[in-house]
């Protein structure tokens, strides 16, 4: 005959954990184990990984200061001439150019054709060679372009009529100083 549990008692966590197997207490404590090597096996990563990336820090900075560190110089003087060579090249680079630009399209007509614009960063003086169909284009050219804020002082220098051209434009050269914008 089989063997009969009767147990009347209500049920509670010390009563169950009483009636556990052995095999069931050795599992639970194997599992403890393991979890405890493993949180000390994630510790030990966790300060491997620190040391390994304060050591990475310490050699970036060192490798920064050691490209930071400036090659020494020699000094040598420029020469005067050659200073007034570069601080010109600097001022003809640094023209007004999308002013002038700006300025000269809203003045130039249709009728107008521009050959060529010689600035001058010195003297804020532009030189302007164009070719407009008849004298009056060319007054009116002028007019328009005294008209613009950007310039002021605006000269005809020269004017001559193309005789080879069949159309026989005027071409004319003029000055102009600029005084808005730019330098």
């Amino acid at each position: 005959m089989r063997k009969l549990q009767i147990d009347f008692a209500p049920p509670s966590l010390r009563r169950s954990l009483f009636h556990l197997a052995p095999a069931t207490w050795i599992g639970l404590a194997a599992g403890l184990a393991l979890c405890f090597g493993a949180a000390l096996a994630a510790g030990q990563l966790a300060q491997q990984r620190q040391a390994r990336a304060e050591l990475l820090q310490r050699q970036s900075q060192r490798q920064t200061r050691l490209m930071h560190v400036p090659a020494p110089v020699a000094r040598t003087p420029i020469p005067t001439a050659q200073a007034q060579a570069v601080n010109a090249a600097i001022g003809q680079l640094n023209l007004p150019w999308r002013d002038l630009q700006d300025a000269l399209a809203a003045a130039t007509p249709t009728n107008v054709a521009l050959l060529a614009l010689e600035p001058d960063a010195k003297k804020r003086q532009l030189k302007l060679r164009g070719e407009a169909k008849s004298s009056d284009d060319m007054v009116a050219y002028i007019e328009a372009l005294k008209a613009q804020e950007f310039f002021s002082d605006v000269v005809l220098m020269k004017h001559e009529i193309n005789d080879q051209d069949p159309g026989r434009p005027i071409r004319f050269q003029l000055a102009a100083s600029w005084s808005g914008g730019g330098l």
